[in-house]
């Protein structure tokens, strides 16, 4: 991967789209339309994205993802490994407590509706199984 790679302009901004998790066949509709022209083809970003794999020696969309953060945020390529650990848990850190708290939406509770209407059947059916002897 290369970050000295120059893109050309509609190179730059498919692979704008295609790193912020746009998927190929959305790209000729997110893209900007030029006067007097439809949006371009889903053939046309393949071969534009097959040109950018090619001059940034990458494979995958995920690399491309990477290379784009690091190129366009300033981002070290080379952080080392206590660092990224330190940046992951500080993250985990951040949206554990949003992910526990929406999970409060979704816990069963303890006696749920099936087993509290089993229990008035059972009730029902005792009352009126018990007879008076005259």
């Amino acid at each position: 991967m290369s970050a000295t790679v120059k893109l050309t302009k509609r190179e730059e901004q498919i692979a704008e789209l295609l790193a912020w998790g746009a998927s190929k066949k959305e790209v000729p509709d997110l893209l900007p339309v030029k006067p007097g022209r439809g949006p371009i083809a889903i053939q046309t970003v393949e071969n534009t994205v097959r040109n950018i794999y090619e001059k940034l020696g990458i494979q995958k969309v995920n690399e491309l993802s990477a290379w784009y953060f690091v190129t366009h945020f300033s981002i070290p390529a080379s952080l080392n490994p206590l660092k990224k650990r330190i940046i992951s848990i500080l993250l985990l850190l951040i949206i554990i407590p949003s992910e526990v708290a929406s999970l409060g939406y979704f816990i069963r509770p303890t006696s749920s509706a099936r087993i509290i209407r089993a229990a008035r059947i059972r009730a029902r059916r005792k009352e009126e199984s018990t007879f008076e002897i005259i």
